[in-house]
């Protein structure tokens, strides 16, 4: 076994490195210790190289007591996250850079379909929906949804809801809701926080924090507060997963001015960040989801930039959970 340990005011940083988990692979893990809460956080790698293929942008959704990979070449699902078999779901959405799924009232929908890429595609408007997880019903060939891109659905008040998003004319600052992912409505426009592409909502200790670069708040979707205006000063932030566990905010895979990073950022309060060093190799576009207790992650792209012009794509598994309770 081999430690390492690096302190940092109140942060204490512990790496192991053992053996173990699927077929004997090595097994790493990080414990992060914050003196000043007592609690501690362990990665650990369930796999080097899961079943599906490796690549970026898809999604991860844990439904009822099931853990869903939404991959482009086919669904997989767990009850355990280690053991996986392929659904005979395939992915409606087509190119999930562009458009998501979303949870909705006990089934999952894919809102519109695209195909091709920014400079040439097909958008359509068609909305599919499933609650058996074995096959897609068509809820509507033609819907009433935005044909947009680079948008991150929420849902909030048993309501579908968009904000921004762009297409070939630029990007919006309004928003949108639906009862039922086929008709919408528009809530709002000149939202204060201006044209926005790509942000992410999620909903946190009775609010939503909007976030990007910057963290907005609100509690009615409606109306929006400045709460920071740099979630790390001085770096414009994208390409992560946000998510809610352990009552905390997290943000995995960030590129940050332009690099990718295997640090995960996180905050109690949407205000005030702090960084997590991951036994992961750096990345962007990664799946991740809340499961059980615990935090999973794969997927993800590396690369393109004048250090690496190289591009590298993961399939390993990754798994963090609360591990620890100093006394």
């Amino acid at each position: 076994m081999k430690k390492t340990h690096h302190l940092f005011g109140l942060l204490l940083v512990v790496t192991f490195v053992a053996y173990g988990c699927s077929g004997g692979a090595k097994t790493e893990k990080l414990v992060v210790i914050s003196n000043k809460d007592s609690i501690a956080y362990e990665w650990v790698k369930y796999m080097d190289s899961a079943q599906w293929k490796k690549t970026y942008n898809y999604q991860m959704m844990a439904i009822r007591d099931t853990l869903w990979l939404l991959h482009p070449d086919g669904f997989w699902y767990s009850t355990d996250g280690r053991s996986w078999q392929k659904s005979s779901l395939t992915d409606v959405v087509d190119n999930q850079a562009f458009l998501d799924y979303i949870e909705f009232k006990g089934a999952v929908y894919g809102l519109g379909r695209f195909s091709g890429n920014i400079e040439r595609y097909n958008f359509s408007t068609a909305i599919h929906s499933t609650t058996d997880f074995s096959k897609w019903s068509i809820t509507a060939k033609q819907s009433q949804l935005l044909e947009r891109f680079f948008y991150h659905p929420f849902v909030f008040k048993d309501k579908i809801w968009i904000i921004g998003g762009e297409d070939k004319n630029g990007s919006y600052s309004d928003i949108w809701s639906s009862d039922d992912a086929i008709q919408w409505v528009k809530e709002g426009e000149n939202l204060p926080f201006g044209k926005r592409s790509g942000s992410q909502v999620v909903s946190f200790k009775n609010k939503l924090y909007l976030l990007d670069s910057d963290v907005w708040v609100s509690d009615d979707a409606l109306h929006w507060q400045l709460l920071i205006p740099e979630i790390l000063p001085g770096q414009q932030l994208f390409g992560y997963k946000s998510l809610v566990y352990d009552d905390k905010i997290w943000l995995l895979g960030c590129n940050r001015n332009g690099l990718f990073s295997n640090q995960v950022l996180y905050s109690e309060d949407g205000k005030t960040w702090k960084t997590q060093d991951a036994p992961w190799l750096p990345r962007g576009g990664v799946a991740a989801a809340f499961f059980k207790g615990k935090l999973f992650m794969t997927g993800g792209k590396y690369g393109g930039t004048p250090d690496h012009t190289e591009f590298r794509y993961d399939n390993d598994l990754w798994v963090m959970e609360r591990t620890i309770e100093k006394k």
